[in-house]
């Protein structure tokens, strides 16, 4: 973006750190390739980052991983990141941790990667370890699967290094990580060993998706609340911390499955870098009970720090990258715009999100995302359950 530029004028700035004036040091562009934003009547705040994790329970495991998982197609993969990241980038989500879980072959790797690049969002794609059966829910079938252990290194390995040769995030708006198999699921030797694997494969993060299931009872889904297990105390919040690594929840999943009140706030609360993502998008919109400000911080700037990449994103201040968006507040649910945080966590939705930039480019303008042809996407969508 050396020789274009994006001005908006008019708009009230949320930047999450400082005080939103530092731009008015900025020189204006004196070039004709300028983009003017007429954002009266508007809020800015950074791009939201979405820890996109998903804690694993034994229904899910049994019958979706075990089933469906077996039956996606590469296309499948490709229009489902495709489509899932540009409803993102409408939602005002610019950054995101991806964790995918359906690389079954080389071609399933590829797709995923080629979905998430081609609707242009910044993030980190997690090369997932996990085998789904070769036989649609028969996991005996894994063992005559070619595709096993070894197979899916030595194509993270390739992937890594076809499609994020530097990895470098400064540079690239995606960058390879890992994911790791469940550890209630695998032994702790296991777990410790692809975590060693996730680190010689040069992945910038790598992510682990952990559950308490409650084998033998009524309902073998719903999982235990961390705190009453014992497990998400105090100490092991102060490791968490003390390592700098991240902890992302889900908390409208988490409290319909019953796993008890979201952990993610007692991690914040301790000092720990935490932030919010989605699980089940159908089924979200609890409240919290949290104030407005932490809510916004936590998922903009926390986003930014659980993915290790606060140093560019997840605020408005000089040097950082320009991913922002753009809510209009004209409208019924949000005048007058008396506490600006309050309006964008409890007014705004996606129909007042008018424009969402990545690293200086428009993606979404006028309500409407750029360079999206929706009717040709909207029937693949529609014709992947038949195919």
């Amino acid at each position: 973006m050396s020789d274009s530029y994006v001005l908006i004028k008019g708009a009230m700035v949320i930047p999450m750190e400082g005080t939103g004036r530092e731009s008015g040091d900025l020189p204006l562009p004196s070039n004709r390739n300028v983009v003017t934003i007429d954002a009266k009547n508007c809020l800015i705040t950074p791009g939201i980052s979405c820890g996109a994790s998903l804690l694993i329970v034994f229904g899910y495991y049994c019958h979706l991983r075990n089933v469906y998982g077996s039956l996606y197609t590469p296309d499948d993969v490709y229009f489902a990141n495709y489509a899932a990241a540009l409803s993102l980038l409408n939602n005002g989500v610019t950054t995101v941790l991806d964790y995918c879980h359906v690389i079954n072959s080389p071609a399933h790797a590829d797709a995923a990667v080629k979905g998430l690049k081609d609707a242009a969002i910044r993030g980190t794609f997690c090369y997932g370890f996990y085998q789904n059966p070769k036989v649609p829910g028969d996991h005996s079938s894994i063992a005559t699967d070619t595709f096993g252990p070894a197979a899916q290194v030595d194509n993270a390995l390739r992937v890594r290094h076809e499609h994020f040769p530097s990895n470098d995030i400064t540079s690239l708006l995606l960058t390879f990580g890992a994911a790791l198999n469940d550890p209630p699921m695998q032994s702790r030797e296991r777990t410790l060993g692809e975590l060693s694997i996730a680190r010689k494969l040069g992945s910038r993060l790598t992510t682990v998706h952990a559950s308490v299931v409650s084998h033998g009872a009524s309902k073998p889904e719903v999982v235990q609340n961390f705190a009453d297990a014992r497990l998400m105390g105090p100490e092991l919040l102060a490791v968490v911390r003390n390592s700098g690594a991240g902890i992302v929840g889900t908390p409208d999943t988490e409290l319909q499955m019953g796993m008890g009140y979201p952990v993610v706030w007692k991690a914040t609360d301790m000092g720990c870098r935490a932030c919010l993502g989605l699980d089940i998008t159908s089924n979200q919109e609890r409240d919290v009970h949290r104030k407005t400000a932490d809510v916004l911080r936590m998922a903009i700037l926390g986003g930014a720090e659980v993915m290790q990449m606060e140093s560019l994103i997840g605020s408005i201040i000089p040097g950082k990258k320009a991913d922002l968006v753009i809510f209009h507040c004209d409208d019924i649910d949000t005048v007058p715009v008396v506490d600006p945080i309050g309006t964008v966590v409890f007014h705004a939705s996606t129909k007042n999100i008018d424009t969402v930039i990545i690293n200086g480019r428009i993606v979404k303008r006028d309500g409407e995302l750029v360079g999206v042809d929706w009717r040709s996407l909207q029937d693949q969508i529609i014709s992947r359950p038949n195919g």
